[in-house]
């Protein structure tokens, strides 16, 4: 879950890692793993972003829709 400084400050935003990212080790959570539609993972990371690494178009970015399966 994401956070701001505050370590009690996660609200419903999430991360999709892309990659490594060993600096967030001990630091987040994870629960899950993209099992299906990764290639629309794909599409948005392949987006032009600004100096920040925001999209310069959000709504190409946006996740109108994603599902949780538990997994026994």
């Amino acid at each position: 879950m994401a956070r701001g400084t505050d370590i009690n400050s996660a609200g419903s935003q999430f991360f999709i890692m892309l990659g490594d990212a060993s600096w967030l080790d001990n630091q987040y959570t994870i629960f899950g793993e993209v099992i299906s539609g990764k290639e629309i993972v794909d599409k948005i990371a392949s987006l032009e972003t600004n100096s920040d690494d925001q999209p310069l178009d959000v709504e190409a970015a946006r996740i109108k829709k994603a599902s949780i399966q538990t997994i026994k």
